[in-house]
């Protein structure tokens, strides 16, 4: 049993928490436990993140990806199957999810690929996998991909969105060209346009939508979407700070598209990192993606203490609804019959971001500075898996694997 300042029912609670089995039995004033020092909310859930290993070791691994989620507050993620190689079978997937039962800190989902190659017998291999483990959402797919196999047209997406959820990397390839900065080379346009021609095809769930436009069109719709933490906080003036560094897809946006965003935080649906590292040498090269698992939630933390944003918002984004949207129905808020994960916020205890404290093998952050509140503790299942200190923590159990 646990007792201090909970997050339950969209406030502020003084109360006790009972838990059995990993779950959350009871909630009230009167239970009594170890008492816990500064505020708990629900461990986050992060829907986008691309843990690599395979043959990109070398930028991350499950191990490293998920050791960087504990660390960030994260209890959950979602992985992104265009790895090397693609995880668009089931032989792969099932490989992967292997490596995970030994390898991850935090409990792990994974998504699957859809390619020119695999679209026809999709539907078989889906069935195959959901025998086994839940499997939250076809994709990303990407209608714009340098690899012409993972780009797929609009015409096939009808079909897939009645199998399954898909969720979708939403620029027009008609619109893309290469470059750096990539934002002189993908405009919006890319974004409003795909997306506007993919709510007249079907229901999606849309990842990273960096535009205003494109939020306001999917609002009207019964389409879900995220929004990242690069596209609320960065802009294309953070070019003269992060140099070749810059390059993310969808490319950072206007100031006056992420002063929209942040203003309404309230309107976003889902808070998600797309933690994509790449090695310094290689962003050099203006590879696109940036790493974020890690630091996502302590950012937004700090901000909500801050007043930009408001813990009631806060908590939706990262833990309510990606648990509701993605169908993670053990997960997401403090409430009786749900697992006990917990990321406890000293709110004191705001420090700068320093890429040499973070657990990612990639070795840098574009928050790098910003101010951010990092979890002390974090519970899985009622179990105190990681105690932080000023250099990040100690990991106390080691074997929490996917157990979706």
């Amino acid at each position: 049993m646990l007792e201090g300042k909970f997050f339950y029912k969209g406030e502020f609670l003084e109360a006790g928490i009972e838990i059995e089995d990993g779950r959350i039995k009871n909630i009230g004033k009167l239970i009594k436990g170890k008492k816990i020092r500064g505020l708990i909310l629900p461990a986050g859930i992060d829907v986008h993140v691309h843990f690599r290993d395979f043959e990109e070791k070398h930028k991350e691994t499950i191990e490293t990806g998920s050791l960087s989620a504990l660390h960030g507050g994260v209890c959950l993620v979602v992985d992104q199957p265009n790895t090397k190689p693609l995880i668009d079978n089931d032989k792969t997937y099932f490989f992967r999810m292997e490596i995970a039962k030994k390898k991850s800190y935090v409990d792990y989902s994974l998504n699957l690929a859809l390619t020119n190659k695999n679209s026809g017998e999709i539907k078989e291999i889906i069935k195959r996998i959901s025998k086994k483990y839940y499997l939250p959402a076809i994709g990303e797919v990407f209608l714009e991909h340098s690899n012409e196999e993972l780009e797929i047209g609009y015409e096939n997406l009808s079909k897939i969105s009645l199998l399954w959820r898909v969720s979708l990397h939403a620029e027009d390839p008609s619109f893309v060209k290469n470059g750096v900065p990539n934002f002189l080379y993908r405009p919006k346009e890319a974004e409003i346009i795909a997306v506007r021609r993919c709510i007249e095809i079907s229901d999606f769930h849309f990842c990273h939508l960096s535009t205003v436009e494109a939020v306001k069109a999917v609002e009207k719709t019964d389409s879900s979407f995220e929004v990242t933490p690069h596209h609320l906080l960065l802009s294309i003036e953070d070019f003269e700070r992060l140099k070749n560094f810059v390059n993310v897809n969808p490319p950072l946006r206007e100031r006056s598209e992420v002063e929209w965003l942040l203003k309404n935080f309230s309107k976003i649906q889902i808070l998600a990192s797309d933690h994509a590292p790449h090695l310094s040498e290689e962003k050099n090269l203006g590879i696109p993606g940036f790493p974020g698992v890690e630091t996502m939630y302590p950012i937004f933390v700090k901000l909500a203490t801050l007043g930009i944003v408001n813990f009631r918002d806060l908590v939706e984004k990262i833990a309510v609804n990606p648990a509701k949207i993605f169908g993670f129905r053990d997960y997401g808020e403090i409430e009786i019959g749900k697992f006990a994960n917990f990321a406890v916020f000293d709110l004191k205890d705001s420090r700068k971001i320093k890429a040499e404290e973070l657990h990612s093998k990639c070795f840098w952050t574009p928050y790098e500075g910003f101010e951010a509140i990092f979890p002390k503790k974090v519970f899985l299942r009622g179990e105190e898996v990681l105690e932080s200190n000023v250099r990040g923590g100690k990991v106390i159990l080691s074997d929490f694997s996917s157990r979706l």
